[in-house]
């Protein structure tokens, strides 16, 4: 009886083992962009096991194949996944909330998205547990504390106070938006240095350039225009290629990264004009906004349709804070300063589909088609510290990648025709990210 009962509880055993065992997946015919280097490799074969890349060579090269499912990817384009370095969960209340926002991400290629705060409301610790969980359909997850005002930082004290809550809670970065009291920011500074939590966000934009290089991000370029500019009277500084290429020498030297954010300061531009900004609403994207977000952003009310925006000052001083932010980011990109990619979704830069607009503008601004894509994956990768399993097409890194229809390389706007994702160990293919955007339409419907 005990001999029976043992074998029946090792048969059991192995048959659930069986269904546990990971699918070992060969893509092959692809063409592949490692981002190890500015180069295409044609017909290659890339197999996975689970969660890792196990193998990858050419498809000419002899051997016996071993894989519980080949996926032809014949005229298709393999590259790592998309980071997005500037998100917003704005609205989330709810688990299912977030579960839409996943979804949005990984239907548009991101695999790894940089949280810039936590609303009231919110845990974006949870959350970032949750997403990071490899059973879980979402993106991998960093995420800073509360955004920081000058009222909630308004003596040397609440910055102590302030990382010391930062480091119990766990946040992975301390998100700074305001000017602060210079013994105030220094004294945050020092302290997050102590407790290894980096500082990232705006600029300390009435100080010198050097004090805000002192962060470890800057988000937003134009906060860097504003520092050279008459912000009281809103007087925009006309930044010339040499001014632009001697700040970039400046920032280079720092080695801090810059997240340059161009197309949300961009849509003002759109917003104010009658032509665009009907374009704008009328976008197929848009569907994918809640009612109130669309209704919020759509109307006459909203803050560019006002007649302040459509003042001839108003409005060149908005162009020249266009201009000073894609001047910036090519001097940047021809200096070699570390730059990500970072949407900040917000009003009618819809969320996933955001990162392809911010990477056509930086591409636009002058940064190469390859260096857009490298801030996306590698840069991004070494940021988080993840390069060791990320950022690259590479044996023994993470299988967590994209595969499109047409070469990026050639044109970045590429990388919006996906045919799938990898994340997890699992595969999304064209049809399932396709439901992924009926589920978010679904659930966004009536809210």
């Amino acid at each position: 009886m005990y001999k029976t009962l043992r074998a029946l509880l090792v048969i059991t055993f192995a048959f659930k083992c069986s269904l546990l065992k990971a699918e070992i997946i060969a893509f092959e015919n692809v063409n592949l962009i490692t981002m190890e280097e500015d180069k295409l490799l044609h017909q290659y074969r890339v197999i996975t096991d689970d969660d890792k890349i196990v193998d990858i060579s050419p498809m000419a090269k002899p051997g016996k194949i071993i894989a519980n499912r080949i996926i032809n990817c014949a005229g298709k384009y393999l590259m790592p996944g998309l980071t997005d370095a500037h998100f917003h969960p704005r609205g989330a209340k709810t688990l299912q909330d977030m579960q839409l926002f996943y979804k949005l991400l990984i239907a548009n290629g991101i695999t790894t998205v940089v949280s810039m705060g936590e609303d009231a409301g919110q845990d974006a610790i949870a959350t970032r547990e949750y997403a990071n969980n490899k059973s879980n359909l979402a993106p991998f997850y960093f995420t800073a504390g509360p955004l920081l005002g000058s009222e909630d930082l308004k003596t040397p004290a609440d910055a102590i106070t302030t990382v010391k809550y930062h480091k119990k809670r766990g946040y992975d970065f301390i998100k700074v938006h305001e000017d602060f009291p210079k013994e105030v920011y220094f004294t945050l500074l020092r302290e997050a240095q102590q407790a290894g939590i980096p500082v990232v966000g705006h600029a300390q934009r009435s100080l010198p350039l050097e004090y805000s290089l002192r962060l470890n991000l800057i988000v937003h370029m134009e906060e860097i225009v504003d520092i050279y500019s008459d912000m009281k009277n809103f007087l925009i500084a006309d930044i010339t290629a040499q001014q632009a290429r001697d700040i970039a020498a400046q920032v280079k030297a720092s080695g801090i990264y810059i997240s340059p954010t161009l197309t949300v300061l961009a849509k003002i531009q759109d917003y104010r004009d009658d032509g665009r900004f009907n374009a704008l609403k009328s976008r197929s994207e848009s569907r994918y906004l809640t009612k109130q977000e669309f209704e919020n952003y759509t109307t006459e009310d909203q803050e560019y349709r006002q007649e302040l925006f459509k003042r001839p000052n108003i409005i060149a001083a908005v162009d020249l804070l266009v201009t000073g932010t894609q001047t910036l980011t090519k001097a940047f990109y021809e200096a070699g300063v570390s730059m990500l990619v970072g949407s900040d979704n917000i009003g009618l830069q819809v969320t996933g589909f955001s990162i392809h607009e911010e990477m056509e503008a930086m591409n636009k601004a002058g940064m190469s088609t390859f260096a857009v894509l490298n801030s996306a994956t590698l840069i991004s990768a070494r940021y988080l510290k993840r390069q060791a399993i990320a950022g690259t097409i590479s044996v023994g890194k993470n299988a967590e990648f994209i595969l499109l229809a047409e070469n990026p390389l050639s044109d970045i706007r590429h990388t919006r025709n996906l045919q799938g994702v990898m994340l997890k160990g699992k595969w999304f293919d064209k049809k399932a990210l396709e439901q992924m955007l009926v589920d978010v339409e679904n659930g966004r419907r009536e809210k």
